[in-house]
């Protein structure tokens, strides 16, 4: 028990030792993670439940990373010319509070396709909310401000269940539909209410006074940044690993909860049960043990969590319906979250460390832009590839989630011999 408080003590003191954006932004996340938890859980079931059909699932997720290709390259231009808070404040009510409104109304593939294209501008507004956390940070409290991150996101996931009892009590179309309908106006509120309390970064203020006194071209400084993230090596290896680990966890993500149901046969109140264990599982690992682990080489930590993400994707593809498979299905989810807890704490860090100050927005921007690019066809290739084999979208999450633990190795070995 002593321990258990001492490391509490320790988390709460992390967080009062992150700099004043990161703490007020973190405080009011839990307004926004606690619906979203509840209601993405469902979300694809849902449609497929008012008629989208599964191949429909993957076109909308190849929309939504088209959406988002096409903005990245413009994310950084805009906060670096306006600043963070307000296109924060702007994208976040496009992405996220026009997105839910629609999918409340949403009667068929159309209405979807409308929502996601909304919520595909979420590039904009993430570009700017990651830099309004990690700027004015040091190394060391990025990786405290992105581990309690973590904390918050999956204290978020915690209330899976009682969307599951919603499901079992109300049935799944309407318990979907009311919760997405509460997540818009709850994140209306947090938007206003955080722009409020927030103050622009002091590179923010830097960069924005430097280009409302210039002509600058953006898109010049865009290429340039292009430029200096191939000549920097560690760089351009922890920025691949950060694309394919998108894209493994767009097959992973897209059709587990199909699978579960559709492959596994589990009960639509049962499924629940694994974001919340997952939940459980980060809160336990971020709370004793990331804070252990943020003082040794980030490189290596990053590489265990991404090798321990890698076995959870490949015991999927053997877990079988049945009692058995529902205890293997454990394994995958305590193994994953805590490989998701290391690579959601280190991997932001060591990429923002990675990058000087005055480029970091265009360098993010471009990772955004590579992600999207790359993710484009996932969801539709993940479509087609569950038409065809349920368990195929898991046999491609697997190979990529090795790919980024061989570029992280490799990444160390450089580092090794610099």
């Amino acid at each position: 028990m002593t321990r258990i408080k001492a490391q509490l003590q320790q988390m709460v003191l992390a967080f009062k030792e992150i700099n004043p954006n990161a703490k007020k932004i973190l405080f009011f996340e839990p307004i926004f993670t606690i619906p979203y938890a509840m209601f993405i859980i469902y979300s694809s079931l849902y449609m497929t439940r008012v008629g989208v059909k599964d191949y429909q699932i993957g076109v909308l997720s190849t929309v939504l990373n088209l959406v988002m290709l096409i903005t990245s390259p413009f994310a950084g231009l805009l906060v670096n010319r306006f600043g963070r808070k307000k296109v924060l404040l702007i994208g976040d009510f496009l992405s996220w509070c026009v997105y839910a409104y629609i999918f409340f109304f949403a009667k068929d593939f159309t209405w979807f396709l409308i929502a996601t294209i909304f919520n595909g501008l979420m590039r904009i507004s993430e570009l700017a909310w990651r830099l309004l956390l990690m700027e004015d940070a040091t190394e060391n409290e990025r990786v405290a401000i992105y581990s309690v991150t973590v904390f918050v996101w999956n204290m978020g996931n915690l209330f899976a269940p009682v969307m599951g009892i919603l499901v079992a009590r109300f049935g799944l179309i309407p318990a979907t539909k009311w919760t997405v309908l509460a997540f818009g106006i709850l994140v209306n509120i947090l938007i206003v209410v955080r722009h409020l309390v927030t103050s622009e970064s002091s590179v923010g203020q830097k960069l924005a006074q430097g280009n409302s006194d210039s002509n600058n071209n953006g898109f010049s400084e865009w290429f340039d940044s292009i430029k200096y993230m191939f000549r920097n090596k560690q760089l351009l290896l922890i920025v691949l690993v950060t694309i394919f680990g998108n894209v493994a966890l767009i097959f992973r993500e897209t059709y587990k909860n199909i699978y579960l149901s559709e492959a596994l046969h589990y009960p639509d109140s049962i499924i629940s049960v694994f974001p919340t264990l997952w939940s459980a599982v980060a809160l336990i690992f971020v709370i004793f043990l990331i804070p252990n682990l943020k003082e040794q080489k980030h490189d290596s930590v990053l590489f265990w969590g991404m090798l321990s993400i890698t076995v959870s994707n490949a015991l999927i593809l053997v877990a079988p319906p049945g009692t058995f498979g529902f205890i293997l299905m454990i394994i995958v989810t305590v193994l994953g979250s805590i490989g998701a807890a290391v690579y959601y704490s280190f991997v932001d860090a060591i990429l923002a460390n990675s990058v000087d100050d005055s480029k970091r927005a265009h360098v993010l921007s471009i990772t955004m832009f590579l992600i999207s690019l790359f993710s484009m066809p996932v969801g539709a290739i993940a479509g087609q590839c569950y038409t065809f084999s349920k368990s195929l979208p898991f046999v491609l999450a697997t190979i990529f989630t090795l790919l980024c633990t061989v570029l992280i190795f490799l990444k160390i070995k450089t580092r090794s011999s610099e």
